[in-house]
């Protein structure tokens, strides 16, 4: 299959609906683990919305992303924009991988612990949320360093679609 010029409408808005939706997985945690918590001890609390909707974001998510896997496989992806070191290339990719396989096993785990009741599930629901932390900060400094330190053009790339 050849490589398209340019993401398609629907990746694009894939990626930036998913990116957004991120953010209040990670704002809430705390009001999320608190509930968690209670649920667990058989406490009873004062309904708490985070909870539920820290679920069906996850499980929003799991669609968008698996969404977007499946047009990255049927349709491709851009070539990578040319850069001064071939091995930031590599390390941009592995990152977007990993990112891809994180926000999946964070679903899973999330799932094991919610539904489970698994302790442990939960340990790795938490680490995988502060990778996929530390994944996004490198996604976005690796992108804001591509478009203005080397002037590569990558963040339009995912702002104008090529269809």
């Amino acid at each position: 299959m050849s490589r398209p010029q340019g993401y398609s409408r629907a990746q694009i808005a894939l990626h930036w609906a998913v990116a957004v939706l991120i953010i209040p997985q990670f704002l809430f945690n705390d009001a999320i683990g608190a509930a968690f918590d209670a649920a667990q001890k058989n406490e009873a609390i004062a309904f708490n919305a985070a909870a539920p909707l820290h679920v069906l974001t996850g499980l929003t998510i799991l669609v968008l992303v698996v969404w977007r896997m499946v047009l990255r496989f049927t349709r491709g992806a851009p070539a990578p924009v040319a850069t001064s070191n071939p091995m930031m290339t590599k390390l941009a990719a592995a990152v977007q991988h990993t990112m891809y396989l994180v926000l999946l096993l964070m679903v899973v785990s999330g799932g094991v612990t919610k539904f489970g009741g698994i302790e442990l599930a939960g340990k790795v629901h938490g680490a995988l949320a502060l990778l996929l932390g530390l994944l996004v900060l490198v996604h976005v400094a690796g992108a804001l360093k591509q478009q203005f330190v080397e002037k590569t053009g990558v963040i339009g790339r995912m702002m104008k679609a090529a269809d």
